[in-house]
């Protein structure tokens, strides 16, 4: 499970990149004034990103160089080639960079995947550190658990839970002398030399060392079992980020698409049918004429990622109406609970033995129909 969560932050840190891209062109200079205010989420990328106001929603942000100074009231999401935050955080943090530095505190979770990972001593978190790199370096303190792979790890500060590590052949888990660790500390690592406890570190529970070794037939077949779950969390948490995304930038259509859904849902559902089973053929006759090889090559990624949307409307759908249900009709909050809710039942009901691929399957016809409705009335409204 704890490589299952790092996987998870490579994957969903690399989808936000490229999602980013689609919102518009990069800017040479992204800057919030430490005068400014920002209400809601804030989601930018360009060459420089300088953030020293407050945010008071989500910050998703991508660039060169990435620096957030002022306080951030939920989430940050980042990727870039240099990342520092010195502001206060609510939520999680959930960078990709070469070199990433957090020197304040963060109230929740920090998933950090990096080249140079470093947690000077003014940083604190408030939950788990969850860390890949070739140094990762935790001098401030951790609420939760540490689970970290790199070369070298460094932890300096007390950690209310646990220690678990993945050092190279050649690294060090390092527990400096203001190490206070409550619980255990787990490193899989060629051999004990490569824990270096100095003086003064404390370790409140066990200390085990799991040596790497070749995995066995059993072993693969336990890798193969849990393969599924692997695949399904990340695709939970894929969708999260793309959904989180979309529902910020385009808050009031992905309204209209959902309300489209709940009340017409057989006209939708046979509309996208139509356009799931028709778009195909279509692309291959273009491809039987010169002229139209080129459309045909544009429309293939796009009808592809209106499949993988079409998942993302179904879960935002789905979960809309349970809050509906749940609240008694009364449910006029944010979008994202919906969605959060949404796609954990989608992933739930798709794991389904047989009727799961089937269920799936129907639902993506359902939100095409939406998505295709809702883009002809738009289209009618600019004419």
């Amino acid at each position: 499970m704890k490589r299952a969560f790092l996987g998870l932050l490579i994957v969903s840190s690399l989808l936000a990149v490229p999602l980013l891209a689609f919102a518009g062109q990069p800017e040479q200079m992204v800057v919030v004034a430490a005068d400014e205010i920002v209400d809601g989420n804030f989601i930018r990328f360009g060459s420089v990103v300088d953030i020293a106001g407050a945010v008071n929603g989500d910050v998703i942000v991508a660039g060169n160089t990435i620096t957030i100074s002022g306080p951030v009231a939920g989430d940050v999401i980042a990727a870039g080639n240099s990342i520092t935050i010195s502001g206060s955080v609510g939520g999680s943090v959930r960078v990709l960079g070469q070199s990433i530095s957090i020197t304040s505190e963060v109230a929740r979770n920090v998933w950090a995947l990096g080249s140079s990972v470093a947690l000077s001593d003014e940083s604190r978190v408030g939950w788990d550190l969850i860390a890949a790199g070739a140094t990762i370096t935790a001098n401030g303190p951790v609420g939760g658990n540490i689970t970290s792979g790199g070369a070298t790890v460094v932890i300096g500060n007390t950690v209310g839970k646990n220690v678990s590590a993945a050092i190279d052949t050649d690294g060090h888990l390092i527990l400096t002398e203001k190490a206070n660790i409550a619980g255990n500390v787990s490193y899989q690592a060629a051999g004990p030399e490569q824990l270096e406890q100095r003086s003064g570190a404390q370790i409140a529970g066990e200390v085990t060392q799991q040596p790497f070794s070749r995995p066995d037939a059993n072993q693969f077949k336990k890798a193969f079992s849990a393969a599924g779950l692997f695949f399904k969390m990340v695709s939970l948490f894929s969708l999260l980020v793309i959904g989180l995304i979309i529902v910020s930038l385009i808050p009031k259509k992905v309204q209209q698409v959902t309300d489209t859904m709940l009340t017409k849902p057989w006209p939708t559902l046979g509309i996208g049918a139509a356009y799931f089973f028709v778009t195909p053929l279509a692309i291959i006759l273009l491809f039987f004429t010169i002229i139209g090889i080129p459309l045909a090559l544009m429309a293939i990624p796009l009808y592809l990622i209106s499949l993988y949307v079409g998942k993302l409307f179904v879960a935002i759908t789905v979960g809309w109406w349970l809050m509906q249900r749940f609240s008694q009709g009364k449910y006029k909050g944010s979008p994202i609970v919906p969605l959060i809710l949404g796609l954990i039942a989608l992933i739930i009901v798709t794991w389904l033995p047989v009727l799961g691929w089937l269920i799936g399957l129907v639902a993506v016809w359902w939100a095409l129909g939406g998505l295709f409705l809702v883009k002809i009335n738009t289209i009618k409204e600019w004419r």
